[in-house]
């Protein structure tokens, strides 16, 4: 289940901006999103005891404003049960019920169950950011408080912003390319239209070892097409960690471990692996921070990362010195910040195997050294990261390139086995 801090720490993180070249029309957005977001809160929860089989689960959420009780919103459950609204301050209702008939309406003789014992939920700006109410489909006469039990479809946006175990293929529309710049730019407009969670490709497989895939800044999934294309996939299946990255690092981390727990608990796998690409590398490594050695998990036995910058990005400090805003995890991403502390100050765990690859094929300028075209090499091989490395493999590719060379994927292939 989401832990309060998760869900809390993503409804009020605080947004800057990137760099010093950026456009004013970005800022102008980007500050538009950091006062709406001050304004937004969340309402989230597990649904239990629901159906076997194929059976759909229907979330509705109700609003009552001077005297008027108003349907508001609804969501269809992912396959794990998780269900999440994105809200203003004011007073709700949260139901939940079977839809046996798939007419998204309620009738009697499908089991339903309600938020909060049936009581008002009130959100207020002196309350919490985000509240959680788990929900026992357990009643089969009657519904919730009289609520409206009819869904008007044509008005209601049909959003949950948490996504787990959705299964999906990598040709998705939300996968595209300016998804990924806007999970940088307007990361609250992305969590609304896109969300943030672990898509699979296939239902889970209890005979296949998950992959996890954790993209970078302005990535999605698709950036790891042709290694998935060239997996094993009879031994393996895929995860994708999916997330605006314009948000604080420690949070996304800390967010894909909630996330991770909960597909646990629902499939009690033995074994995990993780490969990452550039940020993703700083994500996946305080991820582990926060699972295996604060939490004490030990499913997670490999990290492969790809043209991380484990010593931080110099030009990420100097566009939080001037920019007129700068996008969180430039904060995090700059040399000798509290992440890079916290990721390094404990070591790996022993039944985790990490391995380094990073590419030597870029450029030199003022400013940057010696680079992969995006990051200085000095960074992709900080010696800390080295020091809880079993190899490190260098290879002739720059930055994006990484991802499909047939030498890297033949490599990642042989780590995997």
């Amino acid at each position: 289940m989401f832990s309060h801090r998760f869900l809390k720490a993503i409804s009020w993180y605080v947004c800057f901006g990137l760099a010093v070249s950026s456009s004013g029309c970005s800022m102008l957005g980007l500050h538009e999103e950091l006062v709406e977001l001050t304004a937004t809160y969340g309402l989230n929860g597990k649904i239990y005891n629901l159906a076997p089989g194929k059976i759909p689960t229907v979330v509705v959420l109700y609003r009552v404003e001077a005297s008027q009780m108003e349907l508001v919103d609804y969501s269809i459950l992912d396959p794990v049960g998780h269900y999440s609204f994105m809200v203003s301050e004011g007073d709700y209702y949260i139901a939940a019920y079977e839809d046996r008939n798939h007419d998204l309406s309620h009738q009697d003789g499908e089991k339903f169950g309600c938020a909060n014992q049936s009581r008002l939920i009130s959100v207020t700006a002196s309350g919490p950011g985000v509240q959680i109410h788990d929900i026992d489909l357990n009643e089969a006469s009657g519904y919730c408080h009289d609520l409206p039990r009819e869904i008007e479809i044509d008005s209601l946006s049909d959003k949950s912003w948490i996504k787990v175990g959705v299964v999906t293929d990598l040709d998705n529309p939300v996968f595209v390319q300016k998804n990924g710049y806007m999970g940088y730019w307007k990361p609250l407009t992305f969590m609304r239209d896109v969300g943030i969670g672990i898509y699979f490709l296939e239902p889970y497989d209890p005979s296949k070892i998950p992959i996890l895939f954790v993209h970078g800044a302005n990535g999605t999934p698709i950036g790891f097409r042709h290694i998935v294309e060239k997996m094993d996939r009879s031994r393996y299946q895929a995860w994708f960690y999916y997330y605006p990255s314009g948000l604080r690092i420690d949070t996304m981390a800390y967010a894909l471990n909630e996330l991770i727990k909960s597909l646990d608990e629902d499939y009690n796998f033995e074994e995990i692996a993780v490969i990452a690409h550039s940020m993703g590398g700083l994500v996946s490594r305080a991820f582990i921070r926060k699972n295996a050695i604060e939490d004490g998990e030990t499913y997670i036995r490999k990290l492969i990362s790809m043209s991380t910058p484990w010593a931080g990005v110099r030009t990420a400090e100097m566009g939080v010195k001037n920019a007129p805003v700068a996008v969180p995890s430039w904060h995090d991403v700059a040399p000798d910040s509290d992440l890079l502390r916290y990721i390094y100050e404990k070591p790996l765990p022993d039944q985790i195997a990490f391995y380094l690859l990073f590419g030597v094929r870029g450029d030199f300028s003022l400013m940057m050294g010696n680079n992969d075209g995006t990051i200085e090499l000095a960074s992709e091989i900080d010696y800390r990261a080295q020091e809880d490395a079993v190899q490190v493999f260098p290879f002739n590719e720059d930055h994006d390139s990484i991802l499909s060379s047939e030498r890297v994927i033949g490599r990642i292939n042989k780590i995997l086995e």
